[in-house]
Order: structure tokens, then C-alpha cells, then sequence
């Protein structure tokens, strides 16, 4: 599953639309810099990878927008962004099997081409191979 080291790690635990988008942007702009990118999505982060997730916290961030008189311009729909990250070839992006398990999550229910481990797999491979880690 896991191959050489990725230039970039990231850890999204919170489904925070400015926690979100603020991950695949950079996520999706690194690869398109020629970075690899793994993705570990945890505890309410993991509700941006299951399905209408995305639709989700894009309806809320752009409710609370308008609600503060602001009108979102020039934002990608969160899904496109993940349709991005996908499909670069440079980023990978994991659910957390234990939030899987914790919070009754099915494994239907997360995108396809996900692939679910655990946080001791991922951080064991990015603790020693110096990738840089950012978390949101």
C-alpha cells in the first residue's frame, strides 16, 4: 500500500471547512509542484471522504459565509478539489480505521480509492522517513 516516502504528509482531524479546504489546496498544489502527498483522514476529519461528505461542509461553509454577508467567489467545489487529489497520481489519501470502527462508520459509506489502515501504519512511515507533516 505505502511505497517510498512522501514528500508531504497530511492529518486532517477536523471536518472544519477551514481545516478541509486549507488541506487539499495544499494537497492538490504540491502535486501539481511534482510532490507526493499522503493524506490520513481522522475522527471528524474522515467526514470529507465519505460519501455527500464534501457536499456536506461545502453547504455549511458557504451557509456560514452568506450568514457573515460574505458571498463565496472563486472557491472550487470541495469535491472537485478532491476529485483533483485523486486523480494527480501524486496524493493518496487513507481513512483512519479506528475512527471507522469508534464512530460505527461503514466502509461503504468512504470514497472509493481510499484505502483504510491504521494510524500506527501511517505515522511509522512518516515518523522515520523525515516527511514533513501538517495537521488541520
Amino acid at each position: 500500500m505505502f511505497q517510498e516516502a512522501a514528500d508531504l504528509a497530511i492529518i486532517v482531524r477536523s471536518d472544519k471547512p477551514e481545516s478541509v479546504y486549507p488541506a487539499f489546496i495544499l494537497a492538490t498544489t504540491a502535486a501539481a509542484m511534482g510532490m507526493k502527498v499522503e493524506m490520513f483522514f481522522t475522527f471528524w476529519g474522515l467526514k470529507a471522504i465519505t460519501k455527500g461528505g464534501a457536499d456536506d461542509i461545502e453547504r455549511n461553509f458557504y451557509e456560514e459565509l452568506r450568514s457573515r454577508g460574505f458571498e463565496p467567489k472563486g472557491l472550487p467545489r470541495l469535491k472537485d478539489l478532491i476529485a483533483m487529489a485523486q486523480g494527480s497520481g501524486s496524493v493518496k489519501i487513507y481513512a483512519c480505521s479506528t475512527t471507522i470502527e469508534a464512530m460505527g462508520i461503514s466502509r461503504e459509506a468512504i470514497l472509493e480509492g481510499c484505502p483504510i489502515v491504521g494510524a500506527a501504519t501511517f505515522l511509522a512511515k512518516h515518523g522515520k522517513a523525515g516527511s514533513k507533516v501538517l495537521i488541520f
